[in-house]
């Protein structure tokens, strides 16, 4: 079941959020951030912390 964390982060203006899937392998994260658009959870890693960086790094290959 996919749920919002506590975790939030703003990068570059846009508002970034942690969301989680706890599965039978664990819990894994991805974000999804307030651009406006919907997106889907595609990524998935083993930390909230490696689920913001890929969140940044995209976010910088859109604005570039």
């Amino acid at each position: 079941m996919i749920k919002t964390t506590t975790t939030k982060a703003t990068y570059k203006g846009i508002e970034i959020r942690v969301v989680s899937d706890i599965s039978g392998h664990g819990t894994t994260y991805s974000c999804t951030k307030n651009s406006g658009k919907p997106k889907m959870f595609e990524k998935w890693f083993a930390t909230q912390g490696e689920a913001i960086a890929n969140e940044r790094q995209e976010i910088d290959a859109v604005l570039q």
